[in-house]
């Protein structure tokens, strides 16, 4: 039999039926599993503050979330994503792909003296940090050619969330044996569920910077290679681009922590063409009616992109060809607050 090795890790955990949030030491027995490095968090996470947002203090503040580590431990709300425990090809686990990066990760960052918190799938309600990294790599049953690694920061993202974004992406585009898969950023990256405050308790504060990463494709062998051989390629990756968001980062600034606030808007009397991008010379992707309701999720100049829920994908719109709505349409159904008409 292979020699235990015990592992002791700082987790972060809601205390059950209470919504209470503590951070617990818990002493796991590991077996023949990729090890994750131990996590001290030095002190619970901080909570938004809702008569305002309260800038952190001490050491920056990681959250790091291997994807879909414990991810059958989801509550209830959550429960329909209990089965996705990740992309698989042959032997090859995403979700050990994801610890190995994240023990790696975390293990550089304490050496610099950061507050690190591991995160599993179940987020603490409101989670506060200097930034929130989740962990992934993709895969395709079709196309084995195809690679590459992309990043995505949540809808309406603060104006923080979108400088962390960027200086993750410069991190990665100067590695010159990576690709960008520049068109597989999807609706579901933006949306991702630890990101969606306004539909799940158990997700991050609002106020909190973050940014989904997927590494590359497990199914494509140059990636695979390097997702399964070197973890601390990619931890230095992600570490460069954190060191360089935090080279420039005011956490006075509390102004830069909220996400963008746009209105909802309908099409006008002639309808909207949905465009690929802010251009009118970019192809139409759809022509909407007269009066159908879309919600912005982002702005470029005289352009909105809007969340076009029937197609489930987002394209861009003129502002003059649309018109501000004050109809009730918030919450959408399964978001929290959402009930039927009548109840």
């Amino acid at each position: 039999m292979s020699a235990r090795r015990r592992v002791r890790i700082w987790l972060i955990a809601v205390a059950a039926g209470a919504g209470l949030i503590s951070v617990v030491a818990i002493g796991l027995w590991a077996l023949n599993e990729p090890q994750l490095a131990t996590v001290r968090t030095g002190q619970p996470p901080a909570l938004a503050v809702k008569a305002g947002i309260q800038p952190l203090h001490g050491p920056w503040v990681v959250a790091v979330q291997p994807g879909h580590w414990e991810i059958a431990q989801l509550p209830s709300e959550l429960a329909r994503l209990r089965d996705n425990t990740g992309a698989v090809y042959g032997s090859v686990r995403e979700v050990d792909i994801n610890k190995a990066v994240a023990n790696a990760l975390v293990m550089k960052m304490e050496a610099l003296g950061w507050t690190v918190m591991l995160v599993p799938a179940t987020v603490p309600p409101e989670l506060r940090a200097d930034a929130f990294v989740a962990i992934h790599a993709d895969s395709t049953d079709g196309d084995l050619a195809r690679r590459g690694w992309k990043l995505s920061s949540p809808w309406r993202a603060s104006p923080d969330s979108r400088a962390l974004a960027a200086s993750l992406r410069s991190a990665f585009s100067r590695e010159a044996n990576l690709v960008e898969d520049t068109d597989g950023i999807t609706v579901n990256m933006h949306g991702y569920f630890a990101f969606n405050n306004r539909r799940f308790v158990h997700a991050i504060s609002p106020y909190t910077p973050a940014v989904i990463i997927e590494l590359g494709f497990i199914s494509n062998s140059v990636d695979r290679a390097l997702l399964t051989r070197r973890p601390d390629f990619w931890a230095d990756i992600i570490l460069t681009g954190l060191e360089s968001y935090f080279a420039s980062l005011n956490r006075h600034d509390v102004a830069a922590l909220r996400p963008l606030e746009l209105p909802w808007v309908a099409a006008g009397a002639q309808g909207v063409a949905v465009r690929r991008a802010p251009s009118e010379d970019s192809a139409v992707l759809w022509t909407l009616g007269p009066g159908t309701v879309l919600l912005p999720v982002d702005v470029s100049g005289s352009w909105y992109e809007v969340f076009v829920r029937r197609r489930f994908a987002t394209g861009w719109v003129p502002k003059s060809e649309v018109f501000v709505t004050s109809d009730p349409h918030w919450p959408m159904p399964g978001e929290r607050g959402y009930a039927p008409a009548g109840r």
